[in-house]
């Protein structure tokens, strides 16, 4: 795998994973009514970290009860269908109400795309602060690293910890060490690497 790191671009050449695949059909969908942001395990999976994961986590704007009936009613047209048990209504207010909903294709349950609304503070900034990593001819966005590093330290788990080793490791020389520091203070974690 081919990771090119040039100035605030990141470049991955690779061939395309099953979830690689669906994250791209999902976000074939989201794209045409939100803005996203992945967050989570993904994002270390996408920089090559080995390691599984049952859902990608999407972060989406918020949007209005109209278009969300909109982009719920394509999602079924698409071949996907929501693992909750409510209607379009039903989903809606469960992102209202800072939950997520959860979206596989038609008759799988994994991989599954968690879709909510920002929960917090971090969320929101991951959201305006996404970074673009063209992967082959496609663009996904994520969160910044920095922020995506603290975020898995104040989670805490061993996997989280493991996964931003592995993100700090990757991108020690990018890394603004000032803004790593100061999500972490934030999020009330400290940076033991």
């Amino acid at each position: 795998m081919g990771i090119e790191i040039k100035g605030k671009e990141i470049l991955i050449n690779r061939e395309l994973s099953e979830l690689d695949k669906f994250v791209f059909d999902v976000i074939d969908l989201l794209e045409r009514h939100a803005r996203y942001v992945i967050v989570s395990g993904y994002v270390t999976i996408l920089f090559g970290r080995s390691r599984g994961t049952e859902d990608v986590d999407f972060v989406i704007e918020p949007l209005p009860k109209e278009e969300f009936i909109s982009l719920c009613s394509e999602a079924g047209r698409s071949g996907f269908e929501f693992l909750n048990p409510e209607d379009c209504e039903g989903l809606y207010e469960m992102l209202t109400e800072r939950l997520g909903i959860r979206m596989a294709r038609k008759g799988e349950i994994i991989p599954n795309a968690e879709i909510k609304f920002p929960k917090d503070e971090f969320h929101a900034e991951a959201l305006e602060k996404r970074i673009p990593v063209r992967f082959n001819d496609r663009v996904i966005y994520i969160s910044p690293v920095e922020l995506q590093i603290a975020y898995k330290l104040y989670l805490g788990t061993d996997k989280d910890v493991e996964d931003a080793f592995f993100l700090y490791e990757l991108f020690k020389e990018e890394i603004d060490r000032r803004i790593l520091n100061e999500y972490a203070k934030r999020l009330g974690t400290k940076v033991p690497f």
